[in-house]
């Protein structure tokens, strides 16, 4: 007799964040059986609740020096994670300590939860993984996580280095490590900045790399500039077209006009330019530029406007991920 069964996977997702790992699963067109999420972040799991707080095969583990990975190696199939980058990016030259720092050991954490859950597993099971992390981490890290990787699943592991501006509006240049197979870099794609703006004009075609903090509406437009990082939208295209030394130049004196002092709460309109110059991106074109739904974060009350931008800038750029997880083949499909 022929019974029809529904294939679907078990995921681990350690340091879930907002749980842009299920989203991506799902966006892949991967069935989920059971998704278990580690995370301790009040703000994120705030955002999972609102969407997953339902659902029973949705279970929170809560921190990952907690999970127990012997407890779960005869369910799990897939493990995903992306452990801190505070102490590996570029971005943070005063606390760059590596794979050591306070925050970036916890790769150690996962590491640890991934052999476990190896070792451990039935014979007959295959074990599956992704991990991202910075691009931007000094070689003695990257080369000391493949080290570490490579012992557990050897000839398997690959590692390839994406730009998630191959496929969405903003730059994210981001390392992964899988042993998914033959996983590749995405086609490109003609999205760009400019077309997930609600109002309001760019000078670029790709936005920056999303931060958990940005530039001010006082001076920071020559932190911008100057540094490279946050992301304004200009109220005027003509502005937004001069070079950038004449928008340095004029700008103090549009600020002057303007009355706007950077008084805390002042700038509550997301839309409005507050300076009569630029603004900020809104919550739901940061999330476009993540390809995260763009009312997923949004929607969600009781989180501070900063808070979501936080969780926003931590989470995964979900079209890259889900890519790389096709190669999991056909999962979720009907099986005789």
């Amino acid at each position: 007799m022929n019974i029809n069964k529904i294939e679907g996977i078990n995921v681990l997702s350690l340091f879930d964040g907002i749980s842009c790992a299920k989203l991506a699963l799902e966006r892949a067109g991967i069935k989920i059986n059971k998704y278990y999420s580690s995370e301790i972040d009040k703000s994120a799991l705030k955002i999972q609740a609102y969407h997953h707080g339902d659902d029973p095969n949705f279970i929170q583990l809560g921190d990952v020096k907690n999970v127990n990975g012997f407890e779960l190696s005869d369910e799990i199939d897939l493990v995903v994670f992306g452990s801190p980058c505070t102490n590996l990016s570029s971005i943070n030259p005063i606390d760059r300590r590596g794979l050591e720092g306070s925050e970036s050991i916890l790769f150690y954490e996962a590491l640890r939860i991934l052999k476990e859950i190896y070792v451990f597993q039935p014979y007959h099971k295959k074990l599956y993984f992704l991990m991202e992390n910075v691009a931007s981490m000094k070689a003695i890290d990257r080369d000391k996580i493949t080290e570490e990787l490579a012992e557990i699943f050897e000839d398997e592991l690959q590692l390839i280095k994406i730009d998630s501006a191959l496929i969405t509006p903003a730059h994210r240049r981001r390392l992964y490590w899988t042993n998914i197979p033959n996983v590749s870099s995405p086609h490109p794609t003609p999205i760009e900045y400019s077309d997930v703006l609600e109002n309001g004009f760019v000078d670029r075609q790709k936005a920056n790399v999303l931060l958990s903090g940005n530039v001010t509406l006082s001076n920071g437009i020559f932190r911008h500039y100057k540094m490279n990082i946050g992301n304004i939208i200009f109220k005027d295209e003509d502005f937004a077209k001069l070079p950038t030394e004449e928008k340095l130049k004029r700008y103090p004196d549009i600020l002057k006009k303007s009355g706007y002092v950077g008084k805390s709460g002042s700038a509550t309109d997301e839309l409005a330019f507050h300076n009569n110059c630029y603004r900020l991106p809104s919550i739901r074109e940061y999330s476009r530029m993540m390809t995260i739904p763009e009312n997923y974060v949004q929607d969600v009350p009781n989180v501070a406007r900063t808070q979501k931008h936080k969780a926003i800038g931590l989470a995964y750029s979900v079209d890259v991920v889900a890519h790389l997880l096709r190669g999991l083949g056909n999962w979720g499909t009907v099986k005789k």
